[in-house]
């Protein structure tokens, strides 16, 4: 089974609509997973023609988005249990913004990736977002997975989505730039 995953598209708060680009690397995947900061429903619009899509919000999402959807949502697919979170109550409370805004990259994941730990218990992988950084790492037998952002995070103008590869003896993860 293969699902594509995104995050932070932020739509059109940053971005005018999804990349075109990304409607066309998604075709053929058999589910969709958005873990937040979705930011309008024409996105989830046009991804469910492609395939059926589950989404949680996150924190940048409209009033109209949050009413459709869960802060948190565990998934079974191929016997496989996916839990998907956006994140960004990571850092709640403005003491802990503040912290976090002075914490390097590396210490900033590390607490985003604790909180997602934290959210579900007995799952294969979980699925988060938040920072627009990719991520793909094992963490005590659990694939923590972050797709990044479509939203360009260099100069050359490139975004990333991921896809999650489901067979019968593990799910694998992969980052594809935009």
């Amino acid at each position: 089974m293969k699902i594509g995953v995104l995050a932070d598209t932020h739509v059109p708060e940053l971005l005018p609509a999804l990349p075109p680009r990304v409607l066309k690397m998604l075709e053929g995947v058999d589910i969709i997973l958005h873990v937040g900061d979705i930011c309008h429903l024409s996105v989830l619009q046009q991804l469910e023609p492609i395939a059926q899509t589950y989404a949680v919000y996150g924190e940048r999402d409209s009033a109209q988005v949050r009413r459709y959807l869960q802060e948190r949502q565990r998934l079974e697919f191929g016997n496989r249990s996916i839990g998907l979170v956006h994140g960004h109550r990571a850092w709640e409370g403005d003491f802990f913004t503040r912290l976090a805004l002075r914490m390097s990259r590396s210490r900033r994941t590390a607490v985003l990736c604790h909180y997602v730990l934290r959210q579900f218990d007995d799952v294969d992988a979980i699925v988060f977002g938040h920072s627009h950084a990719p991520y793909i790492k094992m963490h005590g037998g659990v694939l923590l997975f972050n797709p990044g952002s479509v939203m360009p995070r260099n100069k050359k103008g490139y975004g990333t989505i991921g896809i999650l590869d489901i067979g019968p003896h593990a799910i694998k993860g992969r980052i594809v730039s935009i």
